[in-house]
């Protein structure tokens, strides 16, 4: 990836490839902590992993992944809610799926998040990091998820990485920010994937990219609109795009009455998906033919 820069809460220029460089240092003390073939033995002993794809279609109401998200290299602090106060929170309010956050550096994450949510809550939950091993999906597995975000621009091998999860048991969420991503992740089998707003170059956000990439990826798969969402029109807006199903952190995370939030925003998806596609046709029938121009 080439020289990409962000700036943080403070002001300061933050280089991604620092953060990834910083990734991979971690990830490398890691494996030298625990050894693969420990992780492994972990993994057999976890539980079974949930369906993650399956709680993305469930009829009846709009998926929502809601994440839980400490901090981030462009925001700084972002909430301080404890893990369990904060989980029950998402179920109360209709998550369909949580995300969280296992990047310590710059997000303030942790691995043990991921093992607590497991055991906290009902739902699937996808560890989010930058998952550059297949150690960490195994990691992953061991410490309860159902599934793993791999993004196309940061991952090795997507193809591999969609097996490894698979042979898991779990199905993974593939990242991609361009056209020649969403082909590599349909090249690849990939189920569910993630149309990420957000871009590394500065952190901006713009919706178009997943108005732009929502007709390249075929009717049976899901597609996630992430990154961004920040009000109601937000979601009206990414569903009249064509998004699936939206993965939603920082709103969330800094709202007053979390469980409030989630419903409202859940409820104006709906009905823009219900006003915006016929009933008896798939909606991406609708979309291709340009059901959701503005």
């Amino acid at each position: 990836m080439s020289s990409n820069y962000c700036r943080t809460a403070k002001g300061h220029l933050l280089d991604f490839n620092h953060i990834l460089n910083t990734c991979k240092e971690n990830l490398q003390k890691s494996k030298s902590k625990i050894p693969l073939s420990t992780i492994k033995r972990q993994v057999k002993n976890a539980p079974d992993p949930l369906d993650f794809k399956k709680a993305l279609k469930k009829s009846g109401s709009f998926p929502l992944i809601i994440e839980y998200k400490p901090a981030s290299p462009s925001q700084g602090h972002i909430s301080s809610r404890s893990l369990e106060d904060t989980i029950k929170s998402f179920e109360v309010g209709g998550a369909s799926a949580i995300s969280i956050l296992t990047e310590e550096a710059f997000f303030k994450g942790k691995l043990d998040y991921l093992k607590e949510a497991s055991m906290l809550s009902s739902l699937p939950i996808m560890r989010k990091d930058f998952i550059l091993d297949d150690y960490q999906i195994y990691e992953a597995r061991a410490c309860g998820a159902s599934s793993v975000l791999l993004m196309s621009d940061v991952y090795p091998h997507i193809p591999a990485g969609i097996e490894t999860c698979r042979e898991m048991g779990m199905e993974p969420l593939v990242e991609c920010k361009n056209s020649i991503d969403v082909y590599n992740a349909l090249d690849a089998d990939a189920k569910i994937i993630g149309i990420n707003n957000r871009s590394f170059k500065d952190f901006s956000i713009d919706f178009k990219r997943t108005k732009s990439l929502y007709p390249l990826i075929p009717r049976d798969k899901i597609m996630v609109s992430e990154s961004g969402v920040k009000s109601i029109g937000d979601v009206e807006e990414l569903c009249r795009y064509g998004a699936d199903a939206l993965l939603i952190g920082t709103t969330i995370m800094q709202s007053p009455d979390i469980e409030d939030t989630i419903q409202k925003m859940r409820f104006a998806a709906e009905k823009t998906r219900k006003r915006f596609f016929n009933n008896n046709m798939s909606s991406k029938n609708t979309l291709n033919k340009g059901g959701f121009n503005k």
